[in-house]
Protein backbone atom coordinates (compact mmCIF):
# COMPACT_ATOMS: atom_id res chain seq x y z
CA UNK A 1 0.00 0.00 0.00
CA UNK A 2 1.57 3.61 -0.71
CA UNK A 3 2.44 5.41 2.19
CA UNK A 4 0.27 8.36 1.68
CA UNK A 5 -2.88 6.24 2.07
CA UNK A 6 -0.96 4.77 5.49
CA UNK A 7 -0.90 8.56 6.24
CA UNK A 8 -4.58 9.08 6.08
CA UNK A 9 -4.46 6.12 8.09
CA UNK A 10 -3.05 7.07 11.03
CA UNK A 11 -5.25 10.28 11.06
CA UNK A 12 -1.66 12.19 11.51
CA UNK A 13 -1.57 15.30 8.47
CA UNK A 14 1.58 17.10 10.63
CA UNK A 15 3.60 13.86 9.39
CA UNK A 16 4.99 12.98 6.65
CA UNK A 17 5.82 9.32 6.34
CA UNK A 18 9.34 8.30 4.47
CA UNK A 19 9.45 4.50 4.53
CA UNK A 20 8.26 1.01 6.29
CA UNK A 21 11.40 0.33 8.61
CA UNK A 22 10.19 -3.37 9.52
CA UNK A 23 7.29 -5.24 10.10
CA UNK A 24 6.07 -8.92 11.21
CA UNK A 25 3.59 -10.67 12.06
CA UNK A 26 2.55 -8.43 14.57
CA UNK A 27 4.00 -5.19 14.42
CA UNK A 28 5.01 -2.51 12.05
CA UNK A 29 7.46 0.31 12.30
CA UNK A 30 7.10 3.76 10.11
CA UNK A 31 9.55 6.17 9.85
CA UNK A 32 8.49 9.67 9.75
CA UNK A 33 9.27 13.53 10.21
CA UNK A 34 7.06 16.62 10.58
CA UNK A 35 5.70 18.38 7.13
CA UNK A 36 6.85 21.56 8.41
CA UNK A 37 10.13 22.80 8.21
CA UNK A 38 9.99 24.89 11.70
CA UNK A 39 8.23 25.98 14.34
CA UNK A 40 7.26 29.35 16.50
CA UNK A 41 9.48 30.22 19.38
CA UNK A 42 7.30 29.20 22.44
CA UNK A 43 8.03 32.92 23.76
CA UNK A 44 7.97 35.36 20.97
CA UNK A 45 5.63 33.00 18.67
CA UNK A 46 7.25 33.68 15.75
CA UNK A 47 9.17 31.75 13.02
CA UNK A 48 11.65 34.78 11.52
CA UNK A 49 14.65 33.99 13.89
CA UNK A 50 14.02 30.26 14.22
CA UNK A 51 16.43 27.93 12.93
CA UNK A 52 17.14 24.34 12.96
CA UNK A 53 20.01 23.08 15.51
CA UNK A 54 20.40 19.76 15.19
CA UNK A 55 18.37 17.07 16.13
CA UNK A 56 18.99 13.99 19.10
CA UNK A 57 17.83 10.44 19.22
CA UNK A 58 14.81 9.95 17.18
CA UNK A 59 11.45 9.27 19.27
CA UNK A 60 9.64 5.85 19.02
CA UNK A 61 5.99 5.98 19.48
CA UNK A 62 3.35 3.60 20.11
CA UNK A 63 0.36 4.25 18.24
CA UNK A 64 -3.09 3.00 17.12
CA UNK A 65 -3.12 -0.16 15.99
CA UNK A 66 -3.12 -0.58 11.69
CA UNK A 67 -3.83 -3.52 9.19
CA UNK A 68 -4.45 -5.55 12.71
CA UNK A 69 -0.72 -5.06 14.13
CA UNK A 70 1.10 -2.65 16.60
CA UNK A 71 2.15 0.19 14.97
CA UNK A 72 5.43 2.16 16.14
CA UNK A 73 6.35 5.77 14.71
CA UNK A 74 9.94 6.52 14.57
CA UNK A 75 10.21 10.41 14.44
CA UNK A 76 13.17 12.81 14.85
CA UNK A 77 13.78 15.08 18.19
CA UNK A 78 14.28 18.08 16.23
CA UNK A 79 16.31 20.74 18.10
CA UNK A 80 15.48 24.39 17.30
CA UNK A 81 17.15 27.78 18.03
CA UNK A 82 15.98 31.59 18.52
CA UNK A 83 18.45 34.14 17.72
CA UNK A 84 15.50 36.88 18.80
CA UNK A 85 15.44 35.55 22.32
CA UNK A 86 18.61 33.60 22.70
CA UNK A 87 16.73 30.05 23.77
CA UNK A 88 16.60 26.53 22.53
CA UNK A 89 14.02 24.48 22.64
CA UNK A 90 12.66 21.23 20.97
CA UNK A 91 10.28 20.24 18.25
CA UNK A 92 6.67 20.27 19.94
CA UNK A 93 4.59 17.07 18.13
CA UNK A 94 0.87 17.98 18.94
CA UNK A 95 -0.75 14.46 18.67
CA UNK A 96 2.06 13.39 21.36
CA UNK A 97 2.87 14.55 24.66
CA UNK A 98 6.68 15.70 25.40
CA UNK A 99 8.58 12.29 26.89
CA UNK A 100 5.67 10.48 26.49
CA UNK A 101 5.96 7.16 24.14
CA UNK A 102 2.69 6.85 23.40
CA UNK A 103 0.64 8.85 21.23
CA UNK A 104 -2.59 11.00 22.45
CA UNK A 105 -5.20 8.65 20.10
CA UNK A 106 -3.60 5.74 21.49
CA UNK A 107 -3.92 7.21 25.16
CA UNK A 108 -7.66 7.80 24.24
CA UNK A 109 -8.43 4.51 22.80
CA UNK A 110 -6.92 2.65 25.78
CA UNK A 111 -8.79 4.59 28.55
CA UNK A 112 -12.10 4.41 26.56
CA UNK A 113 -11.54 0.88 26.82
CA UNK A 114 -10.76 0.90 30.18
CA UNK A 115 -13.45 3.09 31.40
CA UNK A 116 -16.42 0.49 29.93
CA UNK A 117 -14.45 -2.66 31.42
CA UNK A 118 -11.40 -2.64 33.32
CA UNK A 119 -8.07 -1.48 32.80
CA UNK A 120 -6.44 -5.58 32.17
CA UNK A 121 -9.00 -6.33 29.41
CA UNK A 122 -7.60 -3.06 27.50
CA UNK A 123 -4.08 -4.07 28.25
CA UNK A 124 -4.84 -7.02 26.73
CA UNK A 125 -7.21 -5.53 23.90
CA UNK A 126 -3.88 -3.10 23.47
CA UNK A 127 -1.45 -5.69 23.98
CA UNK A 128 0.38 -2.62 26.30
CA UNK A 129 1.27 -3.41 29.84
CA UNK A 130 -1.22 -3.51 32.19
CA UNK A 131 0.48 -1.09 34.71
CA UNK A 132 0.53 1.73 31.51
CA UNK A 133 -2.84 1.08 30.50
CA UNK A 134 -3.63 2.22 34.59
CA UNK A 135 -1.53 4.85 34.77
CA UNK A 136 -3.63 6.18 31.68
CA UNK A 137 -6.85 5.79 33.14
CA UNK A 138 -6.04 7.38 36.40
CA UNK A 139 -4.20 10.60 34.68
CA UNK A 140 -7.66 10.78 32.53
CA UNK A 141 -10.19 10.41 35.28
CA UNK A 142 -10.32 13.83 36.52
CA UNK A 143 -10.46 15.63 33.42
CA UNK A 144 -13.36 13.20 32.05
CA UNK A 145 -14.89 13.28 35.15
CA UNK A 146 -14.94 17.31 35.58
CA UNK A 147 -16.12 17.65 31.85
CA UNK A 148 -19.12 15.07 32.28
CA UNK A 149 -19.79 16.64 35.64
CA UNK A 150 -19.91 20.55 33.85
CA UNK A 151 -22.26 19.17 31.43
CA UNK A 152 -24.47 17.08 34.10
CA UNK A 153 -24.69 20.26 36.16
CA UNK A 154 -25.16 22.90 33.13
CA UNK A 155 -28.39 20.79 32.14
CA UNK A 156 -30.05 20.33 35.39
CA UNK A 157 -29.91 24.34 36.13
CA UNK A 158 -30.93 24.67 32.54
CA UNK A 159 -34.09 22.19 33.08
CA UNK A 160 -37.41 24.04 33.69
CA UNK A 161 -39.25 21.27 35.94
CA UNK A 162 -35.85 19.83 37.34
CA UNK A 163 -36.71 16.61 38.93
CA UNK A 164 -34.16 14.96 41.67
CA UNK A 165 -33.39 11.21 43.29
CA UNK A 166 -32.03 11.23 45.85
CA UNK A 167 -30.94 7.12 47.23
CA UNK A 168 -27.91 5.56 49.20
CA UNK A 169 -25.78 2.65 48.13
CA UNK A 170 -23.67 0.18 49.94
CA UNK A 171 -20.07 0.37 50.30
CA UNK A 172 -20.25 -2.30 52.63
CA UNK A 173 -23.51 -3.64 53.52
CA UNK A 174 -24.65 -2.40 57.14
CA UNK A 175 -21.15 -0.20 57.92
CA UNK A 176 -20.64 2.45 55.13
CA UNK A 177 -22.83 4.25 52.38
CA UNK A 178 -22.91 6.65 50.01
CA UNK A 179 -25.26 9.08 48.55
CA UNK A 180 -26.24 9.74 44.97
CA UNK A 181 -27.76 12.96 43.38
CA UNK A 182 -29.62 12.13 40.38
CA UNK A 183 -31.32 14.14 37.80
CA UNK A 184 -33.96 12.01 36.89
CA UNK A 185 -35.27 13.99 33.93
CA UNK A 186 -31.50 14.12 32.15
CA UNK A 187 -30.94 10.51 33.58
CA UNK A 188 -27.27 11.84 34.92
CA UNK A 189 -25.90 11.35 37.87
CA UNK A 190 -24.94 15.22 39.43
CA UNK A 191 -22.81 14.04 42.57
CA UNK A 192 -21.36 11.33 44.93
CA UNK A 193 -21.33 12.19 48.78
CA UNK A 194 -19.94 9.92 51.57
CA UNK A 195 -22.40 8.73 53.92
CA UNK A 196 -26.02 9.08 54.31
CA UNK A 197 -26.51 10.74 58.24
CA UNK A 198 -28.23 14.13 58.22
CA UNK A 199 -24.36 16.12 59.33
CA UNK A 200 -23.17 14.81 56.55
CA UNK A 201 -25.78 15.90 54.18
CA UNK A 202 -25.96 19.20 55.75
CA UNK A 203 -22.24 19.93 55.50
CA UNK A 204 -22.30 18.89 51.61
CA UNK A 205 -25.35 21.97 51.32
CA UNK A 206 -23.05 24.33 53.03
CA UNK A 207 -20.00 23.24 50.82
CA UNK A 208 -21.98 23.49 47.56
CA UNK A 209 -23.83 26.41 46.72
CA UNK A 210 -24.14 25.00 42.86
CA UNK A 211 -26.73 22.85 44.69
CA UNK A 212 -28.82 24.89 46.77
CA UNK A 213 -28.90 27.27 43.45
CA UNK A 214 -30.89 24.31 41.61
CA UNK A 215 -34.88 24.46 41.73
CA UNK A 216 -36.11 21.11 41.48
CA UNK A 217 -40.16 20.95 41.04
CA UNK A 218 -40.10 17.34 42.80
CA UNK A 219 -37.59 15.44 44.60
CA UNK A 220 -38.33 11.25 44.94
CA UNK A 221 -36.63 9.89 47.47
CA UNK A 222 -37.22 6.24 50.27
CA UNK A 223 -38.85 6.64 53.45
CA UNK A 224 -35.84 7.91 55.14
CA UNK A 225 -36.71 10.41 57.36
CA UNK A 226 -32.74 12.21 57.21
CA UNK A 227 -33.43 12.77 53.45
CA UNK A 228 -36.98 14.20 53.65
CA UNK A 229 -35.62 16.81 56.57
CA UNK A 230 -32.60 17.66 54.24
CA UNK A 231 -34.57 18.71 51.26
CA UNK A 232 -37.51 20.37 53.03
CA UNK A 233 -34.75 22.54 54.46
CA UNK A 234 -32.71 22.60 51.17
CA UNK A 235 -35.88 23.07 48.85
CA UNK A 236 -38.73 23.92 50.80
CA UNK A 237 -40.84 24.67 47.96
CA UNK A 238 -40.16 21.41 46.43
CA UNK A 239 -42.77 18.27 46.33
CA UNK A 240 -41.20 15.08 48.51
CA UNK A 241 -42.41 12.14 46.59
CA UNK A 242 -41.65 8.65 48.79
CA UNK A 243 -40.37 6.59 46.08
CA UNK A 244 -43.43 4.10 44.87
CA UNK A 245 -40.21 1.05 44.60
CA UNK A 246 -39.73 1.28 48.34
CA UNK A 247 -43.36 1.95 49.22
CA UNK A 248 -44.31 -0.73 47.36
CA UNK A 249 -41.58 -3.11 49.32
CA UNK A 250 -43.37 -2.60 52.06
CA UNK A 251 -46.54 -4.05 50.93
CA UNK A 252 -45.05 -6.95 49.74
CA UNK A 253 -43.29 -7.66 52.89
CA UNK A 254 -46.72 -7.70 54.69
CA UNK A 255 -47.72 -10.58 52.00
CA UNK A 256 -45.02 -12.64 52.62
CA UNK A 257 -45.27 -12.01 56.53
CA UNK A 258 -48.84 -13.46 56.18
CA UNK A 259 -47.32 -15.97 53.73
CA UNK A 260 -45.02 -17.77 56.14
CA UNK A 261 -47.87 -17.73 58.70
CA UNK A 262 -50.06 -19.43 56.97
CA UNK A 263 -47.39 -21.73 55.45
CA UNK A 264 -46.65 -23.28 58.88
CA UNK A 265 -50.53 -24.29 59.10
CA UNK A 266 -50.47 -26.40 56.14
CA UNK A 267 -49.95 -29.89 55.26
CA UNK A 268 -46.45 -30.90 54.37
CA UNK A 269 -47.24 -31.33 50.81
CA UNK A 270 -48.80 -27.85 50.39
CA UNK A 271 -46.09 -26.37 52.58
CA UNK A 272 -43.91 -27.22 49.90
CA UNK A 273 -45.92 -25.78 47.21
CA UNK A 274 -46.62 -22.84 48.91
CA UNK A 275 -42.89 -22.17 49.73
CA UNK A 276 -41.34 -23.05 45.85
CA UNK A 277 -43.51 -20.58 44.42
CA UNK A 278 -43.89 -17.70 47.02
CA UNK A 279 -42.32 -15.08 44.64
CA UNK A 280 -45.59 -15.37 42.38
CA UNK A 281 -47.36 -13.06 45.41
CA UNK A 282 -44.83 -10.09 44.32
CA UNK A 283 -45.76 -9.11 40.83
CA UNK A 284 -48.81 -7.52 39.42
CA UNK A 285 -50.96 -10.72 38.20
CA UNK A 286 -51.86 -8.84 35.09
CA UNK A 287 -47.41 -9.11 34.46
CA UNK A 288 -47.76 -13.12 35.11
CA UNK A 289 -47.80 -15.39 31.65
CA UNK A 290 -50.77 -18.28 31.93
CA UNK A 291 -49.09 -20.76 33.82
CA UNK A 292 -47.61 -18.81 36.47
CA UNK A 293 -50.86 -17.50 36.99
CA UNK A 294 -52.51 -20.92 37.24
CA UNK A 295 -49.83 -21.77 39.63
CA UNK A 296 -50.56 -18.46 41.70
CA UNK A 297 -54.77 -19.77 41.76
CA UNK A 298 -53.14 -22.98 43.22
CA UNK A 299 -51.20 -21.14 46.19
CA UNK A 300 -54.50 -18.77 47.04
CA UNK A 301 -56.76 -21.45 47.60
CA UNK A 302 -54.75 -22.40 50.54
CA UNK A 303 -55.84 -19.69 52.72
CA UNK A 304 -58.88 -17.07 52.60
CA UNK A 305 -56.30 -15.09 54.54
CA UNK A 306 -54.05 -15.24 52.13
CA UNK A 307 -56.28 -14.71 49.11
CA UNK A 308 -57.53 -11.24 50.62
CA UNK A 309 -53.71 -9.56 51.84
CA UNK A 310 -52.76 -10.64 48.04
CA UNK A 311 -55.81 -8.86 47.01
CA UNK A 312 -55.17 -6.25 49.05
CA UNK A 313 -51.57 -5.84 47.88
CA UNK A 314 -53.39 -6.00 44.21
CA UNK A 315 -55.15 -2.90 44.68
CA UNK A 316 -52.32 -1.04 45.71
CA UNK A 317 -50.50 -1.39 42.74
CA UNK A 318 -54.31 -1.15 40.73
CA UNK A 319 -54.02 2.30 42.96
CA UNK A 320 -50.71 3.63 41.86
CA UNK A 321 -51.25 2.93 38.38
CA UNK A 322 -54.35 4.12 37.27
CA UNK A 323 -55.44 7.07 39.85
CA UNK A 324 -56.20 10.26 37.09
CA UNK A 325 -55.41 12.73 39.06
CA UNK A 326 -54.17 14.11 43.10
CA UNK A 327 -58.29 14.23 44.47
CA UNK A 328 -59.24 11.00 43.30
CA UNK A 329 -55.59 9.33 44.83
CA UNK A 330 -56.14 10.97 48.06
CA UNK A 331 -59.45 8.79 48.01
CA UNK A 332 -58.61 5.71 46.62
CA UNK A 333 -55.50 5.62 49.54
CA UNK A 334 -57.97 6.52 52.16
CA UNK A 335 -60.55 3.55 50.62
CA UNK A 336 -57.10 1.08 50.80
CA UNK A 337 -56.08 1.72 53.91
CA UNK A 338 -60.10 1.30 55.30
CA UNK A 339 -59.49 -2.01 53.20
CA UNK A 340 -55.84 -3.00 54.89
CA UNK A 341 -57.90 -2.60 58.09
CA UNK A 342 -60.12 -5.54 57.97
CA UNK A 343 -57.01 -7.57 57.67
CA UNK A 344 -56.80 -8.87 61.22
CA UNK A 345 -52.70 -9.59 61.17
CA UNK A 346 -50.36 -8.01 62.52
CA UNK A 347 -47.52 -7.37 59.59
CA UNK A 348 -50.48 -5.70 58.15
CA UNK A 349 -51.28 -3.33 60.36
CA UNK A 350 -48.02 -2.36 60.70
CA UNK A 351 -47.14 -1.26 57.25
CA UNK A 352 -50.53 0.51 57.40
CA UNK A 353 -49.33 2.55 60.36
CA UNK A 354 -45.76 3.25 57.70
CA UNK A 355 -48.66 3.89 54.86
CA UNK A 356 -50.58 6.22 57.01
CA UNK A 357 -47.21 8.59 58.12
CA UNK A 358 -46.15 8.99 55.38
CA UNK A 359 -49.30 9.44 53.25
CA UNK A 360 -48.23 13.00 51.89
CA UNK A 361 -45.62 12.11 50.60
CA UNK A 362 -47.07 8.44 48.85
CA UNK A 363 -49.99 10.40 47.66
CA UNK A 364 -47.45 13.25 46.11
CA UNK A 365 -46.67 10.48 43.40
CA UNK A 366 -49.64 11.25 41.48
CA UNK A 367 -48.34 15.09 41.32
CA UNK A 368 -45.95 14.04 39.22
CA UNK A 369 -45.17 10.59 38.43
CA UNK A 370 -41.52 10.08 38.74
CA UNK A 371 -39.71 7.37 40.64
CA UNK A 372 -35.87 6.52 41.49
CA UNK A 373 -36.15 3.26 38.70
CA UNK A 374 -33.48 4.76 36.95
CA UNK A 375 -31.37 5.16 40.22
CA UNK A 376 -31.69 1.61 41.13
CA UNK A 377 -30.83 0.63 38.02
CA UNK A 378 -27.78 3.02 38.14
CA UNK A 379 -26.62 1.17 41.29
CA UNK A 380 -26.44 -1.87 39.86
CA UNK A 381 -23.72 -0.47 37.44
CA UNK A 382 -21.99 0.97 40.42
CA UNK A 383 -22.44 -2.16 41.96
CA UNK A 384 -20.74 -3.84 38.88
CA UNK A 385 -18.07 -1.41 39.16
CA UNK A 386 -16.86 -1.55 42.31
CA UNK A 387 -16.80 -5.66 41.92
CA UNK A 388 -14.25 -4.98 38.79
CA UNK A 389 -12.26 -2.17 40.08
CA UNK A 390 -11.44 -4.19 43.55
CA UNK A 391 -13.44 -0.80 45.82
CA UNK A 392 -10.38 1.18 44.45
CA UNK A 393 -8.67 3.12 47.82
CA UNK A 394 -8.42 6.39 46.26
CA UNK A 395 -11.38 8.41 47.32
CA UNK A 396 -10.99 11.19 44.50
CA UNK A 397 -10.66 8.14 41.42
CA UNK A 398 -13.57 6.14 43.12
CA UNK A 399 -15.76 8.97 43.41
CA UNK A 400 -14.16 10.02 39.67
CA UNK A 401 -14.91 6.70 38.18
CA UNK A 402 -18.27 6.13 39.27
CA UNK A 403 -19.28 9.66 38.65
CA UNK A 404 -17.94 9.09 34.73
CA UNK A 405 -19.32 5.12 34.61
CA UNK A 406 -22.84 6.39 35.45
CA UNK A 407 -23.16 9.69 32.54
CA UNK A 408 -20.96 8.81 30.13
CA UNK A 409 -22.83 6.66 28.07
CA UNK A 410 -25.83 9.18 28.69
CA UNK A 411 -23.87 12.08 27.65
CA UNK A 412 -21.84 10.91 25.12
CA UNK A 413 -24.60 8.95 23.82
Amino acid sequence: MPLQYINEMLGLPELQLHSVLSQNATEVHLEASPVAYKQPCPICHSEQSVKRDGRNKSRKIRHVSIFGKKCFLHIPSLRLACARCNIGFVWSYTWVGPKEQYSRLFRSQTVNQALGSTAAHSARMQEAPASTVQRMHQEALPAENERLLEQAWRQAKDTPELVLGIDDFAIKKGHTYNTGIHDLRGETMLDLLAGRKLDALRAYAEQHPDFLNLNPKAVVMDLAQTYHTWISECFPKAIRIADRFHVHGYVIESVQAVRKSVQSTLSPRAKIILKSHHRLLNPPADSLPEKSRTQLNQLLAFSPLLREVWEWKEAFTHWYDYSPNLHVAQLGFTRWCQQGEAIKHEAVQSALKTMRNWEEEIVNYHHCRWTNATVEGRHNRIKAYQRRHYFTRNRRCYKAGILIECNRQRLLG
